[in-house]
């Protein structure tokens, strides 16, 4: 096959040549490509060489190869179709880092998948991107794609295994530019918080801030869920030992590339870990909020204040529509927190799951963008 010229609604996908070669190494130059792309870097040598060739090469076998370029020729992105079976292939793009939220990969994507089930017999076209690439996943949800799952150390990228999100597009699901799929503006402030710097919170409490949970917390996060009240009111394994909190520091942070939690350890004036709040994401717009104070920050007024600060967090930059509450009843701590940061007591949800205890009553509650304190 020789290459193909696409249009894409004020781009076009075009086959490599040498002149694109200066921006194509300022693409893979970027700190975000090199942290999502599996391919080898730093991109010098042989490969970036013979990088045109090996592009018409594909070509030549069944699988495109695009520069995505602006109308004056200056290049925004890469796009490639791979055949993976004989009815499937594999879609792959990258944009370029001065190319940005403007909409580039979907109308990439737009065009080569139609030329793929048009010209290339495509039944089915694959998806997938390194778990915490939201950038990519939102393009492919925008587009018509359907996130099937996680392939757990699904790729290699440059020797360490990394697990992926999977999906695919089948003929006739295709987005147009007019068509959105349900909630997306709410999936593209999300997608922009998460890929974004994980940062340090100031709060309204003298000497707390909220900051990324660290490994050099995990002595006082393992001594504050080994301490009795917390273990009371938390569900926590019972005891708690310092493996324990290894583990959840490695889940906390895939749950937060996964874009499913909003974790923040309390930090002291000194910068000692002193206790934990997070955001659960769970259906469009609702999450629920969890917390608690390591034995040496109580009484300050902390947990509060943490509270509600995560709370604004997530109705001012994740769209967040409605926060849930619940706590044991009987827990009179959590309760007053929850009702200082404006949540509402709903009534008592009757044996919910709680850890070795069993099944335990629990209050319920919610807060409004309009209620939080």
């Amino acid at each position: 096959m020789e290459p193909v010229t696409l249009q894409a609604e004020g781009l076009r996908l075009v086959a490599w040549e040498q002149r694109h070669m200066a921006d194509l190494a300022r693409i893979y130059a970027d700190p975000l490509i090199e942290r999502y792309l599996v391919m080898p870097l730093p991109w010098a040598g042989p490969a970036r060489d013979r990088f045109v060739g090996t592009q018409l090469r594909h070509w030549h076998g069944g699988n495109p190869r695009w520069a995505v370029v602006e109308a004056d020729g200056s290049l925004v992105g890469s796009m490639a179709l791979t055949r993976s079976f004989p009815s499937e292939m594999t879609i792959t793009y990258v944009t370029a880092p001065w190319a940005r939220g403007r909409g580039v990969a979907q109308r990439a994507i737009r065009a080569a998948v139609g030329f793929g089930f048009a010209n290339l017999g495509a039944k089915r076209i694959a998806w997938d991107a390194i778990v915490g690439n939201h950038a990519s996943r939102l393009a492919a949800v925008r587009t018509g794609f359907t996130v099937e799952g996680v392939a757990r150390s699904g790729v290699n990228q440059r020797g360490t295994s990394r697990d992926c999100w999977v999906g695919g597009l089948l003929p006739g699901e295709l987005r147009g530019a007019d068509d959105p799929p349900e909630h997306y503006g709410l999936l593209k402030r999300q997608a922009r918080f998460f890929m974004a710097e994980r940062r340090s919170l100031a709060t309204e409490a003298a000497g707390l801030r909220l900051r990324p949970l660290m490994e050099r917390d995990l002595d006082d996060l393992a001594a504050t869920c080994a301490d009795d009240e917390t273990q009371r009111w938390v569900s926590l394994p019972r005891p708690y030992t310092r493996a324990d909190a290894e583990a959840w520091l490695e889940v906390a942070r895939h749950r937060w590339d996964l874009g499913r939690s909003v974790l923040f350890a309390l930090a002291d004036e000194r910068d000692r870990y002193s206790g934990s709040v997070e955001l659960s994401l769970g259906e469009p717009g609702e999450a629920e909020l969890g917390y608690f104070c390591s034995p040496w920050a109580r009484g300050r007024g902390w947990a509060t204040a943490a509270a509600k600060r995560l709370c604004r967090l997530g109705f001012e930059e994740l769209g967040l529509e409605r926060i849930a509450w619940r706590a044991v009843v009987g827990n009179e701590a959590s309760r007053r927190v929850a009702e200082k940061t404006g949540f509402t007591v709903e009534g008592v949800r009757r044996r919910i799951r709680h850890g070795a205890d069993g099944r335990l009553d629990s209050w319920s509650g919610s807060l409004f963008p309009e209620e939080l304190q």
